[in-house]
């Protein structure tokens, strides 16, 4: 009995200091050209792109945070009576949230930091936190969610 309670010990502390593991890139859905000249007309810059999202080691990984993280900007802006709207992200690793350093939860944040360019772009943040290895590369998670606090916001 005693070595069960000492294996199950070491097992739980074991289990708690194991650091996750997260993709650490960055990316965005493709822009089609005409956006492209859009956006360079108005010197509108495309966040930089960085690292590969489906490796899980080296420079493309992180391990330090307790929350893997995916931080998802969506724009949009209107030219010559088009409206364009793209997304991009960035993944990593966290420990906290950034925008009130409170211990995040399963679930993603709709940060409401809508900017407004003199251009005309509108630039709008969520950030989606998840604690088991690599859950920050599915794209589907963050849709679903994003679609999910629309829903709610039309809703309420």
């Amino acid at each position: 009995m005693r070595i069960l309670l000492s294996a199950l010990a070491l097992l739980t502390a074991t289990s708690s200091v194991a650091a996750i593991k997260c993709h650490q890139c960055g990316g965005a859905e493709k822009i089609p050209g005409f956006a492209k000249t859009a956006l360079s007309k108005l010197n509108i810059s495309v966040d930089s792109l960085f690292g590969d999202c489906k490796k899980t080691s080296g420079s493309d990984m992180c391990s330090n945070g307790t929350f893997c993280i995916k931080r998802a900007k969506v724009y949009q802006i209107g030219y010559s009576g088009v409206n364009l709207k793209w997304t991009s992200y960035t993944k990593g690793c966290a420990a906290l949230r950034e925008d009130n350093n409170q211990i995040p939860t399963n679930t993603c944040y709709d940060i409401g930091q809508v900017n407004t360019n003199t251009s005309g772009y509108t630039a709008k943040r969520v950030d989606c936190y998840c604690n088991k290895d690599f859950c920050n590369s599915s794209p589907i998670h963050g849709i679903i969610t994003i679609l999910l606090m629309i829903l709610v916001k039309i809703t309420i």
